[in-house]
């Protein structure tokens, strides 16, 4: 066992504990059998939104499909992209897993039609070794349609039910070894915006800007970056910017513009922080001063409504109220929302939303306060604690006036 954590060691960034790996299998055992679950299944596609396979394996998901097997009373199994029998599985290389006792490979690709029977049979064929009652699919949002198709196909007689609230259930609230790695995530937020603020100059692009934001957190450790920068000269239509996707502005900063900088990341291990800020080059237009100032009221109102047994909605209605009070409309998306391994997870600060909060859950916030002449909001990532949501680092959450570049 030392051998194989100085080798996890050594080909890895950050791995979370054994311990705390058990913790979160146990809990869940527990669950499925008070439930009369036989198995979990959990398949990921993409490492935005797909964390529920991480949080079982402490393995990222990848562009492909790659699926575990949760026997209630047995170690998992790993279906994943790579050569088929005879052949070895290379995938995930075996030094990186813990509690998996089996590796399959199919050389399935997930736009290949003729090819998607071929892992979800495989995951049957493990399946039905124990003739098992009932299987539990976690993440039915994140699993393709073929796949669960061609699963239920291979379980003949055999009860499957949506299992996703029993993980979330318990994968809301987080340890104090994931809430260390969100405050790792705040850290290199903290540096990241001071980047930002000597990046942003006239005569850059935003493709520019983002890039060494990246490249900084890349550096840092960082495993995913979703950097939006949103500027222009005030009263103007809006430039927008992602850093994924296809979209590039070339028009560059200059005076006058008002920067609306977003940036999500991820540091070594997988743990997100939410930050939103804007910059204004000269002085603050006093319509966005005025538009912040209700934005942070509103972020405070939820803040202190995010208590314990109380539903996310409450936090939500009350900033409503208050915004409206204002003269601006009630929240058109999510008031904010969970974080973890996913950049957004349950609790989502909805009207619909029905898991009450719990002390140690992680959750971004972010109201917007939109009236007649300006947008303004912040965001910032939190954990609930019995006297409401408190920030996780309040050195970078109490740098939250508008920032006033050269």
């Amino acid at each position: 066992m030392i051998r194989e954590f100085l080798r996890r060691e050594d080909s890895k960034r950050c791995s979370v504990s054994r311990h705390e790996l058990e913790r979160r299998w146990s809990a869940v055992r527990q669950s499925m059998a008070a439930q009369g679950t036989d198995y979990l299944v959990i398949q990921s596609q993409q490492r935005f939104v797909g964390g529920y396979f991480r949080w079982f394996t402490d393995i990222p998901g990848t562009n492909f499909n790659i699926t575990a097997i949760f026997p209630l009373d047995d170690d998992m199994t790993i279906i994943s992209h790579g050569p088929s029998e005879p052949a070895s599985p290379i995938h995930p290389p075996e030094w990186a897993l813990r509690g998996v006792k089996e590796r399959i490979n199919t050389p399935a690709w997930p736009n290949v039609w003729w090819e998607d029977s071929w892992d979800p049979g495989k995951a049957a064929e493990v399946i039905m070794r124990k003739k098992p009652k009932t299987v539990g699919l976690v993440g039915m949002g994140n699993m393709s349609a073929s796949f669960y198709e061609n699963l239920q196909k291979g379980l003949p007689g055999v009860s499957i039910t949506n299992a996703t609230e029993l993980v979330d259930r318990i994968r809301m609230v987080k340890s104090e070894e994931e809430l260390q790695l969100h405050r790792e995530a705040a850290y290199m937020h903290e540096r990241s915006y001071e980047i930002a603020k000597r990046a942003i100059k006239p005569g850059k692009t935003v493709f520019e800007v983002q890039s060494e934001i990246r490249i900084a957190q890349i550096l840092e450790g960082s495993e995913e970056q979703q950097l939006g920068i949103i500027f222009d000269q005030p009263d103007a239509s809006k430039l927008s910017q992602l850093s994924w996707g296809n979209t590039y502005i070339r028009r560059t900063f200059k005076k006058g513009d008002v920067v609306n900088l977003l940036m999500e990341s991820s540091i070594a291990g997988g743990y997100w922080y939410d930050l939103r800020r804007f910059l204004c080059f000269g002085s603050v237009p006093q319509k966005l001063q005025e538009a912040m100032e209700i934005a942070k009221e509103a972020r405070s109102i939820m803040e202190i409504n995010c208590k314990p047994d109380l539903l996310p909605g409450v936090a939500l209605a009350a900033s409503d109220e208050f915004l409206k009070s204002k003269g601006c409309p009630a929240e058109h998306r999510v008031g904010g929302h969970g974080q973890g391994l996913d950049l957004v997870e349950r609790p989502v600060f909805h009207r619909e939303e029905p898991a009450k909060l719990e002390e140690g859950m992680v959750v971004s916030l972010h109201p917007t306060a939109e009236t007649k002449h300006a947008l303004a909001c912040l965001a910032d990532t939190y954990v609930i604690t019995n006297s409401g949501a408190v920030p996780i680092y309040s050195n970078l959450y109490d740098d939250n006036e508008i920032a006033i570049l050269d």
